[in-house]
Parts: structure tokens; sequence; C-alpha cells
């Protein structure tokens, strides 16, 4: 029986070996798609330009810029992962302000070019986002700020 624990060592380690590799295969690909992904938001906001409204413009453009720097920050904390090994919260704390914001604006632009004015709702729902907005400002104000990667 002494026989069989250095073998399952070894097996433990080539398991644990293999899963850290397919791990990190698979966030390569997540990173490519998330790279695949902005380019064609940014394409197809381009495409859908012609012939629209200056309104429409800005708002789709903004929209998808917004759509793009969210994309972004998450391919930053996956190459922050491959590099490191170790996940930081403050990327994901970023991605939700940012969505946060991207939300005040879609808003703002839908109920400015609405006629039908639901003045309540679009009053709740701003305050709604406002607070969690500053939530996620506070939490990332509160997180500490070292950085994980170091320049070795």
């Amino acid at each position: 029986m002494p026989e069989s624990g250095p073998k399952v060592g070894h097996i433990r380690r080539y398991v644990l070996n293999f899963l850290t590799m397919a791990e990190d295969v698979l966030y390569g690909l997540l990173a490519i798609a998330f790279v695949a992904t902005a380019l064609w938001v940014m394409v197809h906001a381009f495409l859908t330009i012609n012939g629209s409204s200056a309104e429409s413009i800005v708002e789709t453009t903004l929209d998808s810029l917004l759509v793009v720097l969210m994309i972004v920050e998450l391919l930053h904390t996956i190459l922050l992962f491959l590099r490191t090994h170790k996940f930081r919260h403050q990327p994901f704390l970023v991605v939700g302000i940012i969505a946060g914001i991207r939300r005040l604006l879609v808003v703002t632009a839908q109920e400015t070019a609405s006629k039908h004015a639901n003045t309540s709702a679009y009053l709740w729902d701003l305050l709604v986002t406002t607070l969690v907005i500053l939530g996620l400002t506070w939490a990332l104000r509160l997180s500490p700020s070292k950085d994980v990667i170091d320049d070795e």
C-alpha cells in the first residue's frame, strides 16, 4: 500500500497541470471571442449610421462604444488572470459602473426621443441606476489599490 501514495500524488499533479492548462486555453479563447465581439459591435455601429438622424447616430454610437468599453474591461480582467492566475474584483466594479452610466445615457436618450413621457418610471429608473453607480463607486473606492501585476 505505501506505493500508492506517490502514484496518487503524481496523478494529482498531472491532473492539476492539465486542468490549469485547459483553464488557460479556455480563458484565451474567451479573450479572442471578446476581441471579435468588440470589433463586430464597432463595425455594426458604423454600418447602422447610414441614413439615420443625428439623435439616432449619437445614441447608437455612444451605446456601442460603451459596450465595447465594457468588453475591453472584461478582456483586461482575463489578461490579468492569464498573467497572474489571480482574479481581481476591481475590473468587474468598473464594468458595473460603465454599464450603469450606459443605462443612464440610453434611458435619458430614449426618454428625450419619446413623445409619451412616463416621468415617474423614468425618474425611478434614474434614481435606482444612480444609486447603483454610487454604490459600485464606493465599493471601488474602498478596494485595495495595489495592482496585481509585478514588473518582473
